[in-house]
């Protein structure tokens, strides 16, 4: 792969992912809804070296207007990366209408990524699709489980199965991603585990449910790693996993992260309720992935949590200044 078309890439992941494929020698053409001057500068700054092209995914059909008007050729070995995705007031604010648009999106960017000449168009799915499936085959009029974020999961699970159809229509390799919870520093979403470390390096209570339930985690650089695996040597009509390889009950990723930095505070497990579907271990596997890709994932849960302590100093040092 010498060349990368990339949508989302002012977000936590893509920008990520820009930056790694930039490392590796690949020419980007990222591509964003935000203009430069309302980017975090931080994530602009992985963007150095690619073509930054602001383009809502609302108007991806004019994405080979905007190429011809700077020049950018596209070779034929190019992967169009789809990691775009957005909501009204965010990916799970249950608004139904605009999480179809979406799928409608995606859709039309794959018909554009064939225009174009790209070889092959990958789509970034969700690890919440793995309780979606679960959801589907309860009985809604006894089953009270409650996820937020089942719309958005839908949503993606639509645009799956549209966009194999519509690849297969036009004769263009496609491939479906998930990935495992990304941890890293620049994630700017108040994740359960970047919340508790937070409550840790301020000392407040410590209440959570039993953690039973089963959970994945992997970095960023290794996300990353996995999908520029998948681009390079993944196989046409297949779904991988991207994770850690390595799934733990919720609870053990606590009292790991508390081994780090222990804050006095007592880990109060099943002081909360938990009413959501509860996982398998082996939906998190990263077995086909490694067999088809060689990946292997480089970083350890203890350093990801290491990088993402050093980077939320300064943001607890400023809460606690404030207070």
């Amino acid at each position: 792969m010498k060349q990368a078309i990339v949508t989302g890439s002012t977000g936590f992941i893509g920008s990520g992912f820009v930056k790694f494929l930039l490392d590796r020698g690949v020419n980007v053409l990222a591509m964003g809804r935000k203009d430069p001057s309302e980017v975090k500068p931080e994530r602009f700054a992985k963007l150095e070296g690619a073509t930054y092209v602001n383009l809502d995914m609302g108007s991806v059909d004019l994405l080979s207007v905007r190429l011809s008007e700077i020049d950018w050729k596209i070779g034929k070995d190019c992967v169009f990366f789809n990691l775009a995705w957005s909501g009204e007031s965010g990916l799970s604010d249950l608004n139904i209408s605009a999480q179809l648009k979406n799928v409608a999106q995606a859709a039309t960017a794959l018909e554009v990524s064939r225009e174009l000449g790209c070889c092959r168009f990958i789509q970034v799915g969700t690890m919440e699709e793995a309780f979606t499936e679960k959801y589907l085959s309860l009985d809604h009029r006894k089953d009270k489980f409650y996820n937020r974020h089942v719309i958005y999961s839908i949503a993606k699970m639509a645009a799956k199965t549209a966009l194999k159809i519509k690849a297969s229509q036009l004769g263009l390799d496609f491939i479906y991603v998930l990935h495992s919870h990304v941890m890293g520093p620049d994630d700017d979403k108040d994740s359960f585990l970047q919340v508790t470390l937070l409550k840790l390096m301020r000392g407040d209570e410590l209440i959570f449910s039993t953690g039973e339930q089963y959970f994945d985690v992997v970095a960023l650089e290794d996300c990353a790693l996995g999908y520029f695996l998948i681009c390079q040597k993944g196989k046409s009509g297949k779904e991988y996993w991207v994770g850690s390889g390595d799934p733990q009950r919720l609870r053990e990723y606590v009292e790991r992260m508390y081994r780090l930095f222990p804050s006095g505070r007592e880990l109060q497990f099943g002081r909360l309720p938990y009413n959501d579907i509860v996982l398998e271990k082996d939906v998190f596997s990263i077995a086909e992935l490694s067999e088809d890709t060689g990946y292997r994932p480089t970083m350890t849960y203890e350093q990801t949590i290491q990088a993402l302590h050093k980077h939320l100093l300064g943001r607890v040092s400023n809460d606690l200044g404030a207070n």
